[in-house]
């Protein structure tokens, strides 16, 4: 498992950590150099666990522990939107897959699986398996 001093360099290296990316500690004495490597482990773990709370945060909207008549309300809209935008896009694809120059594609679709199948019924003949 990574140490926190590991995440450390790695959000030094990428350039996450909001710090400067050339930052000179050769004029610290030791003791300011580990106050600074302990207050830059400590941010680091900080910024993990702010991490971990905004993923958390970010799924709460849909927990059912969470409610209020309101958000319940706001909910079945939400599920209610999601329905109506599904039908759409299946009423989208199947107005779409109508047009000429995509039943083309279609009729090369429909070839393609007719030989796959021929293929598998032929190997499964050949080698006695089911197809």
């Amino acid at each position: 498992m990574w140490s926190v001093f590991r995440y450390v360099f790695l959000l030094l290296f990428v350039g996450q950590a909001g710090l400067l990316p050339a930052q000179n500690f050769s004029k610290l004495s030791e003791a300011e150099k580990k106050q600074v490597n302990d207050w830059m482990a400590e941010r680091a773990e900080k910024m993990i666990s702010a991490h971990k709370l905004e993923g958390e945060l970010d799924q709460v909207w849909a927990d059912a522990k969470y409610s209020t008549p309101e958000i319940d309300a706001l909910r079945s809209k939400y599920r209610e939107l999601q329905q109506e935008l599904s039908n759409t896009r299946l009423e989208l694809q199947k107005k779409v897959r109508e047009l000429p120059a995509v039943q083309g594609k279609q009729s090369q679709l429909d070839a393609v699986k007719l030989r796959l199948k021929e293929l598998s019924k032929k190997v499964a003949e050949k080698t006695g398996g089911a197809h």
